[in-house]
């Protein structure tokens, strides 16, 4: 069994699970405590959402195409899985996983740890090939542990980790650009069967820092090339103001298409019959919707509102000629 292990940076994955979609207030706090229900949205609410989710899309067109003309590298965004932990932690070493998360491992025996390569090769599905700058096995762990918490290191609530080895190998990771095949590590500790598999390249910030990211995080298109479902995490499908309607925006160019999911709100009332404000879940219900657009997709990109793809990038029709050694 799998599970991810923590990292401690902001991953997309966890940037996807915090957004929120565009003109949508499903998780809205107005004073009255995350997740209380808010008022319908009005005839001129929605007109402002949907134009305000054409403009994230335009925008979003815009930034791919100036980024294209750029001739800018392919960025590198992992959609989580990475690091991945191999097995369960046994009974009687619970306190690992704290210790894991930390980054409170012992000095490693002379030879354990490997030389770290300069760089390293990403190979996405489509044939494009870039180096990326490599990292050091166990780098990042517990690099943004409160100084406050540093101290519980060596204790018996986060104990020091044993590595035992690090070797070199390949994983394949989904990325804001579609799969990729890349250099990672693999570590094992003493006195547990769990192993760590932590990615062993520098990856990319999600796009557009200090922008909302939408939730929409998958596509498909019907057969005949126009009809686009976009899933995405938002709330539930049903009456009362703690169920919402969505409407998809798409801004479509020659190269790309550029889609804004924009949140309705559903009427109903807003307090309780004892007087006491509703509270609407804070769990994201499974959504879709669909777009038809004037021509089919074909070659074009698909993104989202903030620059993210929905689908894998159109293949190219060249490959590099670059050697591909295996790099860890």
């Amino acid at each position: 069994m799998s599970v991810p292990a923590p990292r401690l940076i902001v991953t997309l994955a966890v940037a996807l699970l915090a957004a929120t979609m565009t003109g949508c207030d499903a998780k809205h706090d107005d004073g009255a405590g995350a997740g209380a229900a808010a008022p319908a949205a009005t005839g001129h609410d929605v007109d402002e959402a949907v134009a305000r989710g054409r403009r994230d899309a335009e925008q979003a067109a815009d930034r791919w195409e100036a980024e294209r003309a750029a001739d800018k590298p392919r960025s590198f965004v992992v959609r989580g899985g990475l690091p991945t932990q191999v097995g369960n932690w046994e009974p009687n070493n619970q306190a690992f996983k704290l210790a894991l998360a930390d980054g409170c491992f012992a000095p490693p025996a002379p030879g354990v740890l490997p030389p770290t390569p300069v760089d390293g090769e990403v190979r996405w599905a489509d044939g494009v090939v870039q180096r990326r700058p490599a990292t050091a096995p166990l780098q990042g762990y517990g690099k943004s542990l409160p100084a406050e918490l540093k101290s519980r290191c060596g204790t018996a609530q986060s104990p020091r980790l044993t590595v035992t080895s690090v070797s070199a190998t390949t994983r394949t990771v989904q990325t804001t650009e579609g799969a990729a095949t890349v250099p990672a590590w693999e570590i094992t500790f003493a006195d547990t069967s769990v192993r760590v598999i932590d990615l062993a390249l520098t990856d990319d910030p999600p796009p557009d820092p200090g922008r909302s990211i939408e939730s929409a995080s998958t596509a498909t298109v019907g057969a005949d090339g126009r009809t686009v479902t976009v899933g995405f995490g938002g709330s539930p499908d049903g009456p009362g103001p703690c169920g919402s309607d969505y409407r998809p925006v798409a801004v479509q160019r020659d190269r790309v298409v550029a889609v804004a999911v924009v949140g309705i709100r559903k009427p109903g009332p807003t307090v309780a019959a004892d007087g006491v404000r509703i509270a609407c879940p804070m769990v994201m219900a499974s959504r879709t919707v669909t777009i038809t657009l004037d021509a089919p997709l074909a070659g074009r990109a698909l993104i989202g509102a903030a620059g993210l793809p929905l689908l894998p990038p159109p293949t190219q029709s060249t490959q590099p000629t670059q050697p591909a050694p295996p790099k860890g």
